[in-house]
């Protein structure tokens, strides 16, 4: 039917669809023309598919038509079908569009195939005809799409003229008879062998002003190869059978092989091709890259068949994680038997499901370790939506990045380009962001990658808290590391215009918060030496902006303090010594050869001064008489005053220390730590010690205080000789109970839900671990208890089994996913019902709190009281009704009902200040 043909005409046209420069092939006379029919009968079915809201007419003249869905894919949405001009397309182009590349369409053009498309340009572009180049890899890995692409993208670009042809020529199915080969790619003259009746051309002359692409091409024989030198240096080919006639041929030239080419070709042919990808492997390439082709595979299907399909995430995880020595192309065809197995069982249906039973039975019976988790949801694929947003959707987390990205630059745009009239909104934007990426992410069971991430962050935080004398908000090594630990697989290619903006953003972030921009480039700096990550302007805006809005608090006032020594590891050893004997990390050391000159250490000293905050002062100890050297090296114009002092060791280090502790005047410290320390003795009598202890509470009962104390067993060392007792809440408030029981122990801290106040002993909350704020805390109760060693295996064991998920798995029988997913759906009914957003601190308590409360219910063994009930009733009716209801899905769920005092126990958690939440966490 002609009105189809013309619609897939130019369903196929618009790709090259240019708004800045409309070609002709899209008006309504050169459509007519090509396809042989007056211009009248041309513009009435084109006008039917406008009307039909298919096609979108631009009203100039002439007259263009171009497919509207087609466009929208590749470009942006259209609101209307009906245009007078091109330039009322433009501006429904957004502020912040994306930047479409001719390749985006292929799966990892910005991950493992970035650098193969950059030299498939760069061949393109390439003067005088482009660059000839050999594409190797594995069977499957795409060469072949990618030569058809680069063609397409020389006709989009006009290097090559619409009607150009592109010749393949399979080098494979002439390997035995080379001289009916030569005849296929050169052409021959009448006679040149027996059965040579005419004259014949050859591929090359075929491909002229077009594309030629030998696949295959490691079947070449080395005469083979050389019969290409001529047309590879000099452009010309020879017909067979005729020498003293050149034919000039213009066609760029590819080649293609699965070969090692080293191994295979002349390096004389090898010489002469000047680019040369290697495409990697389905293996090789990223998880994301793979699911997304599984994807663009099932979309593919789907278009055939013409159903809608419903893919479960079981299919796709298992075709993630399996192995193909077929590559692309097998997979492609294993998804083809798939679908074509599923659709015979179901074709009378509606919809195609795609589930375990649609494969073959091979794959159910391979080894492969694979998780699956119920959060997952099925994939629909259904004709109305995109391939692109199906690609996005498979990875709402890199999306949500790349939002926020643009919510962020557009509230800046806005308020004319103004930190400080933009930084409240943009503050609120990161706080939504980092609380999705920590909360609202699917869990995925394998952590390995983010507690890696999140041990070298919170590293790399101590470094800097350690040199500028600051302390930082607990929660910031988390968001960092969930931030980071997305934000690896982003694919975000701002255009120029956004580019500058950032830029300006940026210098405007550095004049205007100075102290946060520096933190947040020496945390992202690190960062990348470490982990290996590329940071980028939008990771110092986001993180600027981020510490700043969190706060951070200036560190006690100390002078910065340094010990240099000759030696292998002098001042390591006399700064080691006295930073532990302080009980605090004061001293830095420099270890110096034996025939180090001043000026040298004094290098290093400057050097340390740039990089670090002296604006205190600065107290350098040495060894030996480097000191009247030294000083002469130092500016007299330093910012700060300098102390410098000699013959350093163990005894005067730690009395500089105490001096410094005691903020005590520069001027005053040498003379005092001198004097402070003259000869003692005394006489030590051992004393009876009591048992070291940690209690573990909570406030609904002894179940979960059992539970605590083992997971905190579990972490520890089996050398630790500290002993954990679970105990009453009830018990620990009573301070004669407390007297009676723990008198004749040293109880180093309680850890538990609620603090109990028990006068003198320290408490952690269950919450403090989870967020990771708690755990140096508990190092400073066990730190005569544990070796430097252990006390790093027991932050990464506490890392570990206080995960949140670990916690609700300990403390109740619940299925952890669905008890968390259902607590998740609890709190955005909450929220939307009391209007407002409930705090990271107490999202944390309220899974714990919960978790144990469902299961409290489902055993029968509720909280019946609760001491002032009726009060709380009168002033906080509607909170209490606002809970009740949010809960109906758990009740439902669970078949259990809340009472009110265990309602009363969760407004507490929502509204009540804890050692954790202070009065300020709003919720």
């Amino acid at each position: 039917m002609l009105k189809e043909k013309l619609l897939n005409y130019l369903k196929n046209q618009t790709s090259f669809f240019n708004p800045e420069n409309v070609s002709d092939i899209f008006s309504a006379s050169d459509i007519a023309e090509k396809f042989s029919i007056k211009r009248n009968t041309a513009s009435h079915y084109l006008n039917q598919l406008v009307d039909e809201g298919i096609l979108v007419k631009v009203n100039t003249r002439p007259v263009y038509f171009f497919h509207k869905k087609t466009f929208e894919l590749q470009n942006y949405p259209l609101t209307n079908s009906f245009y007078p001009n091109v330039s009322e397309i433009e501006k429904e182009k957004p502020i912040f569009d994306k930047k479409i590349d001719f390749f985006h369409n292929v799966i990892g053009n910005r991950g493992s195939l970035a650098q193969t498309i950059q030299q498939l340009k760069m061949a393109a572009f390439y003067p005088n005809g482009g660059l000839p180049l050999l594409l190797t890899g594995e069977s499957g890995t795409g060469k072949s799409y990618l030569v058809q692409l680069l063609y397409q993208f020389c006709l989009a670009n006009d290097l090559l003229a619409n009607d150009a042809p592109f010749i393949t020529v399979n080098c494979a199915q002439y390997a035995d008879n080379p001289e009916l080969l030569t005849s296929y790619l050169f052409g021959h003259v009448k006679g040149a062998f027996t059965g040579a009746d005419t004259e014949k051309m050859g591929a090359f002359e075929t491909a002229a002003d077009g594309f030629l692409f030998l696949d295959e091409v490691h079947r070449l024989s080395a005469e083979g190869q050389e019969k290409l030198f001529t047309f590879l240096d000099q452009g010309v080919i020879y017909k067979m059978g005729e020498s003293n006639h050149p034919i000039a041929v213009n066609c760029r030239l590819a080649f293609a092989t699965t070969e090692e080419v080293n191994s295979t070709f002349l390096t004389t042919f090898l010489r002469r091709i000047p680019v040369q990808i290697k495409i990697p492997a389905l293996n090789e390439r990223t998880q994301a890259e793979r699911k997304q082709l599984i994807i663009q595979s099932f979309f593919e299907e789907q278009q055939t068949i013409l159903k809608p399909l419903l893919v479960s995430p079981q299919v796709i995880k298992m075709l993630e994680n399996r192995s193909y020595k077929g590559n692309v192309g097998e997979l492609k065809n294993l998804i083809k038997i798939i679908t074509a197995k599923s659709f015979t069982v179901n074709h009378e249906k509606e919809q195609i499901p795609i589930t375990l039973h649609s494969l073959p039975t091979y794959l159910l019976t391979e080894n492969y370790e694979s998780t699956f988790s119920e959060a997952e949801s099925l994939l629909r694929i259904d004709g109305q939506s995109s391939l692109e947003y199906l690609l996005e959707e498979s990875e709402p987390e890199q999306k949500r990045i790349i939002q926020s990205y643009e919510k962020i630059l557009l509230t800046y745009l806005n308020n004319q380009s103004d930190i400080n009239t933009s930084v409240g909104l943009i503050s609120k934007e990161i706080d939504y962001l980092f609380d999705y990426l920590l909360f609202e992410t699917k869990r995925d069971q394998q952590h390995e990658m983010l507690l890696f991430i999140t041990q070298h962050v919170r590293q790399m935080l101590e470094k800097i808290e350690s040199a500028y004398q600051i302390s930082f908000n607990g929660s910031l090594v988390y968001a960092i590391s969930h931030y980071l630990f997305q934000r690896r697989y982003v694919e975000w290619l701002p255009e120029s215009e956004m580019i500058q903006l950032i830029e300006t953003f940026l210098m405007d972030i550095k004049a205007k918060l100075p102290n946060s921009y520096r933190y947040a480039e020496q945390i992202l700096n690190l960062v990348k030496m470490s982990l290996d990550i590329e940071v980028s302007s939008m990771d110092r805006i986001i993180l600027s902006v981020y510490i700043d809005n969190l706060g951070y608090t200036k560190e006690i006032s100390y002078p910065k303090a340094v010990i240099v020594a000759h030696g292998y590891a002098t001042a390591s050893s006399i700064a080691n010594v006295a930073n532990r004997m302080l009980n605090e990390l004061l001293f830095q050391s420099f270890d110096m050869p034996l025939d180090v000159t001043p000026k040298k250490i004094a290098e290093k000293l400057i050097q340390y001064i740039e990089r670090n905050d002296t604006s205190n002062g600065l107290v350098i100890l040495f060894d030996m008489g480097s000191l009247k050297e030294i000083h002469r090296y130092f500016s007299k114009e330093s910012a700060a005053p300098i102390l410098l002092m000699n013959n350093v060791t163990t005894s005067l280090a730690i009395a500089v220390g105490e001096a410094i502790q005691k903020k005590q005047q520069l001027g005053e410290i040498p003379v005092n730590a001198i004097c402070s320390h003259p000869f003692q003795w005394e006489m030590i009598k051992p004393e009876t010690t009591k048992e070291k202890i940690i209690l573990t509470t909570c406030a609904t009962g002894i179940g979960t205080a059992v539970q605590i104390s083992n997971l905190l067993e579990k972490s520890l060392p089996s050398t630790t000789s500290v002993k954990l007792i679970p105990c009453e809440f009830r018990q620990l408030r009573d301070p004669v109970e407390f007297e009676k029981a723990f008198s004749l122990y040293d109880v180093l801290g309680i850890v538990g839900t609620a603090n109990p106040v028990v006068e003198n002993v320290p408490f952690i909350s269950l919450e403090e671990l989870i967020a990771g704020i708690g755990i140096e805390e508990l190092l400073e109760w066990l730190k005569k208890e544990l070796i430097l060693d252990s006390k790093e295996e027991f932050s990464n064991q506490l890392i570990r089994n206080f995960s949140l998920d670990r916690v609700i798995q300990s403390v109740t029988i619940l299925d952890t996913e669905k008890i968390i997913e259902q607590i998740e759906g609890f709190m955005k009914q909450l929220e939307e019902r009391l209007g407002q957003r409930i705090s990271n601190d107490r999202k944390l308590a309220l899974y714990v709190h919960v978790s144990c409360l469902v299961e409290r219910l489902i055993r029968n063994v509720p909280i019946e009281v609760y001491s002032g009930f009726n009060r709380l009733q009168e002033c906080h009716e509607k909170e209490l009704r606002d809970i009740k209801e949010a809960f109906s899905v758990i009740e439902k769920v669970y078949s259990v009902n809340i009472p009110d005092s265990e309602l009363s126990y969760v407004h507490d958690v929502l509204v009540e200040n804890t050692e954790y939440i202070n009065d300020e966490s709003d919720f």
